[in-house]
């Protein structure tokens, strides 16, 4: 987390954001992220459906809660929530040094998890707010950056800073950032206080006994020492490039890609999928493995007609879009990482076994070296998915990134030596582990 100072006022920035499930689950989940900070809120029309958590290095800028006050520091994402309210829009925000600069971007009144990004170089913040041109977002900047987008060619509306402290203070406490401890706490010295109400009221009649039993309702409960959370176990994982193929195939039996009155562009399948456009537009398939169709219109077919039929057809897919001329839908892939520790083989072994398995065959294998060392493989085979799972999959030491091709012509496989990557358990269980018994061989048709 860090602080921006706009038109004179701090505010925090740079928080992560989740849902809100009430007070004790927000503490609970300060507590479980290892995050001291988060921002407290009573529920504004905007602002209820998300708490914003700090990270651990807040009290190194002095934002210890006992110096925090009843006003606390306003997160500037709540407070341009209070300010624009609901709605699909993003806000580039720069500080009054013109430093550090802050993208808030929330959609239907929540800003999304990782919506709430601060950047130190100016050139990689506009770089970051360019990318949404053709996204749909409703578009705001502060005064300082709007010169540097002049020609961006969509409408970008300026923010005031007068009226975003306004803003601030219309929300009051609800965006007063709270230390996860002293929720805790006060939670317990609360319902203290009610129990001794409640107990005083029971045995009012016990005069004689009335001081033992004070006494014993005031008795101070000392607050247990914070859990420190362990750290959690990692595994090395790679990309089973079997997995992918099998899984590709099978998801394109499931969702057939073929629509009346439009021809296919391309099919792709990515065991991560990064496409900044898309991910942002849902981000619960950024880094996940996925199948993504893209269409265009066939010539000779009204627009009002082919519109309604690929929305017919496309109804059932995970995500997708149908504007103007274009198509495009989304549908997420069975589990494709392994464990694996295993090292990367020399480049000539792997050329070796690349060739032997795919090159003899007719497919034609490219090797590229980067300008950091690294090779990357790209194998271009008409052969059917099936053949090619069992093939590539088999290679050892070869990782299939993703394959795809367009209406005609062949499959292209986009590979590297084996890079395992390390990462925790649950992030493993929660991607899910390729099966070791699956791979090629689902059906037995020609694709």
């Amino acid at each position: 987390m860090s602080t921006i100072s706009v038109g004179g006022r701090a505010y925090a920035v740079g928080l992560y954001w989740l849902e809100r499930r009430g007070a004790g689950a927000t503490a609970r989940a300060a507590r479980r992220l290892g995050r001291p900070f988060y921002v407290h809120h009573r529920g504004t029309p905007w602002s209820g459906k998300r708490t914003g958590f700090a990270t651990e290095d807040a009290d190194t800028m002095g934002l210890h809660p006992e110096d925090l006050g009843p006003s606390g520091l306003p997160a500037l994402a709540l407070a341009l929530l209070e300010h624009l309210g609901g709605g699909f829009w993003m806000a580039l925000v720069e500080d009054d040094s013109g430093e550090v600069l802050a993208l808030v971007k929330a959609r239907d009144g929540a800003v999304l998890a990782d919506g709430d990004e601060v950047f130190e170089s100016r050139e990689a913040a506009i770089a970051a707010f360019e990318r949404a041109r053709d996204l749909g977002w409703a578009l705001h900047v502060t005064s300082g950056v709007g010169a540097a987008l002049e020609g961006f060619g969509r409408e970008i509306a300026l923010l005031d800073a007068n009226a975003l402290a306004a803003a601030a203070e219309r929300a009051g406490a609800a965006i007063v950032l709270t230390a996860a401890a002293t929720a805790r706490g006060g939670t317990r010295r609360l319902g203290l206080a009610a129990l001794a109400v409640a107990g005083v009221a029971a045995v009012a009649g016990l005069w004689l006994a009335r001081d033992a039993l004070l006494d014993w309702l005031v008795q101070p409960d000392p607050s247990p020492a914070p859990m420190v959370a362990e750290p959690e176990p990692e595994v090395l994982v790679s990309v089973d490039g079997a997995a992918l193929i099998a899984a590709c195939r099978q998801a394109l039996i499931e969702n057939p890609p073929f629509l009346p009155a439009w021809e296919i562009v391309r099919i792709s399948c990515h065991a991560r999928f990064t496409d900044p456009e898309l991910a942002a537009l849902r981000p619960e398939l950024a880094g996940r493995p996925v199948l993504l169709v893209r269409w265009g219109r066939s010539d000779g077919h009204a627009e009002a007609i082919a519109r309604r039929l690929a929305e017919s057809h496309l109804s059932r897919w995970h995500a997708a879009s149908v504007a103007g001329g274009r198509a495009w839908a989304a549908a997420p892939l069975g589990a494709v990482l392994r464990a694996s520790a295993a090292d990367a083989p020399s480049f000539l072994e792997l050329r070796a076994a690349v060739d032997r398995a795919l090159g003899t065959g007719g497919a034609r294998v490219a090797y590229t070296l980067d300008g950091t060392g690294v090779w990357t493989v790209r194998i271009e085979d008409f052969g059917p998915l099936s053949r090619l799972g069992a093939v590539a999959g088999a290679i050892e030491g070869l990782e299939v990134m993703a394959l795809s091709r367009g209406s005609t012509g062949p499959w292209r496989l986009e590979a590297r030596p084996v890079d395992p990557e390390r990462m925790t358990a649950s992030r493993l269980e929660a991607l899910g582990a390729a099966d070791a018994t699956a791979g090629p061989g689902i059906g037995s048709s020609e694709e």
